[in-house]
């Protein structure tokens, strides 16, 4: 056991995008951190595999290159379309080009075995961070001079103490209860499984993430989504309250999916599953102005549980809300104030940049739940009506603006009228 307690400015919990991105952020602020995690990088991790235009925007603010690296080293699939099939097996396109700037639309695939060990080795390199891996954070107190953590590190029990911490670990977060108080419901929580196949035929160019709206998997989806080395992240998600409910197994309902339904089994016909079938649990966003911060804490990526609600994106918001939790801290770290009430302008600035958009996502994921039906009369609508392709496309690469709100409102009215 170490005998002396190890000191820092801050301690990042979890090195995942959330954790990661807010070490780069801390170490371009110039602020002493440590960051843990319990994996040894590389590691694998369950996820759709999607990196968004909003990811590399904020990427390029700590690493200017990332995009040209990914892209000469053949790491990253290009997504120019998104395609999404309804019930009655018809389907409508999303073009990428559409609705964002050829110099923006960065809408990728790649492996989060890749993704996530690229990030850490760009943590390793700042000399304000101090990575600790193979490290399990067994328990924490708060006092009046700073944080203190209890560790196993490399299988031994280390103190170590901060005057702020960064929770990015994960949906099982200690950190969380202290601010949440209560578990995740069950609603909010969707069940995810996915493997990676090769020889999939493809459907038409293979540059499209595919999402299908099945009622079997109501409310979520199945997707297929392509990779840079020509194989494909095939999974299915779930919301966990009707999981229960009806007892579905996961895994079982993938592969009956994959061999028995008419859209898939004759692509899938020849295709080998390269990897077992593994599952994870996404907490999705459904507060409008949640609280994400107390004495010493910030509350960043699933341990806030700001995935997106309607896509169930994580990584995005993950690492918009690494940054923005880096850079309050910081901010708390010059003034020495680790109040609740000066952490509080970390609630108001995720509120400005993730959760405000939400509203609208936690509305259109309601009605799909209620009225499934309503996916087929959309997906017929989104070729033949402009404003309803720009609320989905902008739902979709990011916040909506005055006009979209207003269309929005119509939709409103118009499923009400249908109903």
């Amino acid at each position: 056991m170490e005998q002396n307690k190890i000191d820092f400015d801050v301690i990042v919990c979890g090195a995942g995008p959330s954790g990661a991105v807010a070490s780069l952020f801390l170490s371009q602020q110039g602020v002493r951190h440590l960051i843990i995690d319990q994996s040894v990088f590389p590691r694998a991790k369950v996820c759709g595999d999607g990196i968004t235009p909003l990811c590399s925007t904020i990427l390029q603010q700590v690493i200017p290159d990332v995009n040209n690296h990914f892209e000469e080293k053949g790491k990253v699939k290009r997504i120019k379309n998104i395609r999404i099939y309804g019930f009655n097996k018809n389907y409508a396109d999303l073009k990428t080009a559409d609705f964002v700037s050829e110099e923006k639309n960065l809408l990728y695939t790649i492996s989060r075995f890749i993704f996530d060990d690229y990030l850490v080795q760009h943590v390793k390199q700042k000399q304000e961070a101090t990575l600790w891996e193979n490290t399990k954070l067994t328990g924490y107190s708060i006092g009046e001079d700073g944080v203190l953590l209890q560790v196993i590190k490399d299988g031994l029990p280390v103190e170590v103490s901060a005057k702020l911490i960064i929770a990015a670990d994960g949906d099982r977060s200690i950190f969380r209860k202290r601010i949440f108080k209560t578990a995740i419901d069950r609603d909010q929580m969707v069940a995810a499984v996915r493997t990676y196949f090769k020889n999939v035929i493809p459907s038409g160019n293979n540059d499209l993430l595919e999402v299908y709206v099945f009622k079997e998997v109501m409310p979520g989806y199945f997707w297929i989504f392509p990779m840079a080395d020509g194989t494909h992240n095939v999974g299915l998600g779930i919301t966990s309250d009707v999981i229960q409910a009806s007892k579905i197994n996961l895994r079982k309902l993938l592969d009956e999916l994959i061999c028995n339904h008419p859209l898939l089994k004759e692509r899938f016909k020849y295709a080998q599953k390269i990897h077992s079938i593994e599952g994870s649990g996404l907490p999705i966003m459904m507060e409008k102005a949640p609280k994400l911060s107390d004495t010493r804490i910030l509350l960043t990526g699933d341990a806030g549980s700001l995935a997106d609600p309607i896509s169930g994106e994580g990584i995005g918001p993950g690492i918009v809300s690494g940054k923005y939790a880096a850079l309050v801290a910081a901010d708390a770290v010059k003034v020495s104030d680790f109040s609740a009430e000066f952490l509080q302008k970390y609630d108001f600035i995720m509120h400005d940049k993730i959760t405000s958009a939400y509203e609208n996502r936690i509305h259109l994921f309601d009605w799909f739940a209620k009225y499934p039906y309503r996916i087929n009369w959309l997906i017929w609508a989104l070729p033949k009506v402009g404003w309803i392709r720009n609320i989905l496309a902008n739902l979709t690469f990011g916040q909506m603006g005055f006009q979209d709100r207003k269309s929005f409102t119509s939709l409103k009215k118009l499923f009400k009228r249908n109903e």
